[in-house]
């Protein structure tokens, strides 16, 4: 059946292409990576080393050309290493939160005992007094622990083993001391407010986040939350503490998508970079003052002209290859028939072998399927010798899928009609860009 075909062409060299560009944005992976560690103060010697053996195990790949275990690992590869990032990240930010969920609990149980002391009449040494004072403003650097006892000492003093005299027992009672032998502990968890607000609990975790993706911003939440935690009217507080949180939740989810963004984007780059000999009109260093949606709106264009190089290349490679081999089975082919294929959506060739006939290809070389037919010059129609011209062209096809196959590449056969279902196209030689004669040259 050598009738009007429709083949799918797929290029060794483009192949090749695509591996090494999966490859490159591995590489920008393994970059953010360990770039990620770095940031967070981990050392993975181990994890590393397993990154290293697998790139180099990629690279085996290529040399043995198993394209297509690269084209399915190495995605599922940079997968694995953004999801470590984010799983090491959640174990600071857990981390984080506690610390600050503790450091808040330290700082509540300072209050708790200065309202003790002070109800019930006690003075403190102004030296321990200082020091709870700056366990309550966070600036102490010591055992708050050790303080909280020894205030609490002052509180409940140790029970007397003898006995007292009836004065000293009234002076002992007008102090309303708490008389039993309870621990600090327990008195603690007497004395703790069993309901603690959860907006405290909600902004300790999104500012465990916001110290991981946006330090620059994170000072200004603290010194907010710092006023709002020293506001003595309850109703004023909780318009701070809603304001805190609803500003603190929109930049902790800017500040998430801008980092996805800005990683998306570096792949997206690290594969251009490979593909592309034109310099990149990209400042890296305006990005962090790019909006969310610029962002977003510069990974489209970027994703865009990622596409149209990887178009353009996979295009020159079936190009090409077509052209060469063709060119080897003595057709007829010049230097600017791959401008004019992609100009003109289509290209005829001829055959010295065949006078007056000639192959025409539709269809852009991109899209992988591409339409194949013989085609007749001349006006006058002679069917007997149309159909042996479509045997001649059934024996060249067979020859050229054989050649491509021997190469690497593949020429396959979609769809097909039989020789003479119908006519031979007639096409006007000068109009559709084929060569005179004397104007040819051989371009491989």
């Amino acid at each position: 059946m050598s009738g009007p075909k429709v083949v799918h062409i797929v290029t060794r060299e483009e192949i090749i292409a695509t591996c090494q560009g999966i490859l490159a944005q591995l590489d920008q992976a393994i970059n953010q990576w360990q770039r990620a560690m770095q940031n967070l103060a981990i050392t993975d010697d181990t994890f590393l080393q397993g990154i290293i053996n697998t790139r180099e195990k990629f690279n085996k790949l290529l040399a043995e050309d198993k394209f297509s275990d690269i084209q399915r690992l190495v995605p599922i590869e940079i997968k694995q290493l953004q999801a470590d990032i984010i799983e090491r990240k959640q174990v600071i930010i857990t981390t984080l939160a506690k610390q600050r969920e503790e450091a808040r609990q330290t700082k509540e149980n300072a209050q708790l005992l200065i309202n003790a002391i002070a109800q019930k009449g006690l003075h403190l040494p102004k030296a321990l007094h200082n020091e709870l004072t700056q366990i309550i403003q966070g600036n102490y650097q010591g055992s708050a622990t050790a303080v909280f006892n020894q205030v609490f000492g002052y509180l409940v003093p140790e029970q007397q083993t003898n006995v007292l005299t009836a004065k000293q027992q009234a002076i002992l009672n007008s102090m309303n001391v708490d008389k039993s032998t309870q621990t600090y502990t327990d008195w603690l968890t007497k004395h703790q407010t069993s309901q603690r607000d959860p907006r405290f609990n909600r902004i300790d975790h999104y500012l465990s986040e916001l110290a991981l993706e946006n330090k620059n911003v994170y000072q200004s939440f603290m010194q907010r939350l710092n006023i709002a935690e020293t506001e003595t009217i309850k109703q004023q507080q909780n318009l701070l503490l809603d304001s805190i949180l609803l500003d603190l939740s929109k930049t902790v989810q800017e500040a998430k998508k801008r980092t996805q963004l800005l990683a998306k984007l570096e792949l997206i780059v690290a594969e251009l970079k490979q593909k592309s000999v034109e310099p990149l009109k990209l400042d890296i260093q305006q990005l962090d003052q790019l909006t969310i949606d610029e962002l977003t709106t510069l990974v489209e264009n970027c994703e865009q002209q990622l596409i149209k190089v990887t178009n353009t290349i996979t295009a020159t490679y079936r190009q090409q290859t077509l052209l060469q081999c063709l060119s080897k089975l003595g057709y007829e082919v010049r230097s600017d028939m791959q401008t004019q294929w992609i100009k003109d959506g289509r290209l005829v060739i001829r055959n010295p072998a065949t006078p007056g006939y000639g192959i025409e290809f539709t269809g852009q070389a991109e899209n992988q399927r591409i339409q194949l037919r013989a085609v007749r010059f001349t006006q006058q129609e002679d069917r007997q010798r149309d159909k042996d011209i479509e045997t001649l062209w059934c024996s060249d096809f067979a020859k050229l899928q054989a050649w491509l196959a021997k190469q690497g590449d593949s020429l396959i056969l979609e769809k097909s009609l039989p020789i003479g279902q119908v006519a031979i196209k007639q096409v006007n030689e000068e109009q559709n860009g084929t060569i005179i004669k004397e104007n040819v040259k051989k371009y491989f």
